[in-house]
C-alpha cells in the first residue's frame, strides 16, 4: 500500500470515530435519559424547607431604630507581632 492510501484510511477512521463519539454525545441512550430524570426528582424534605423559607419574614425595623443607630464599635484590635504577619507581598518572588 502506498503512503497516501494509509493516510486516507487513517483519516477516514478518525472521522468515523469522531462522528460516532459526537453522535453518542448528542443523543444519549434511553438508560441515561431515565437516570437523568430520576436525579431531577425533588425530595419532599426539600419542598418543605423551601415552603418554610418562603413563609419566613424578616423584620428590618430594628435596623432603623434608635437602639441600633446608637451602637458603637468596640476598641480596635491590637496589631499582630511581626513574625506572624509574614511577607509584605506573599506573591513576590524570593
Amino acid at each position: 500500500m502506498s503512503r497516501q492510501n494509509i493516510l486516507a484510511i487513517i483519516l477516514v477512521l478518525s472521522l468515523a470515530t469522531g462522528g460516532y463519539v459526537w453522535y453518542l454525545y448528542l443523543y444519549p441512550s434511553a438508560e441515561e435519559k431515565s437516570a437523568n430524570s430520576e436525579e431531577q426528582i425533588v425530595s419532599p424534605e426539600f419542598l418543605a424547607i423551601t415552603a418554610l423559607l418562603n413563609k419566613t419574614q424578616i423584620d428590618a425595623a430594628f435596623f432603623k431604630s434608635d437602639i441600633f443607630s446608637e451602637l458603637e464599635s468596640g476598641p480596635p484590635l491590637p496589631p499582630l507581632p511581626a513574625e506572624i504577619n509574614g511577607r509584605v507581598n506573599p506573591f513576590a518572588q524570593f
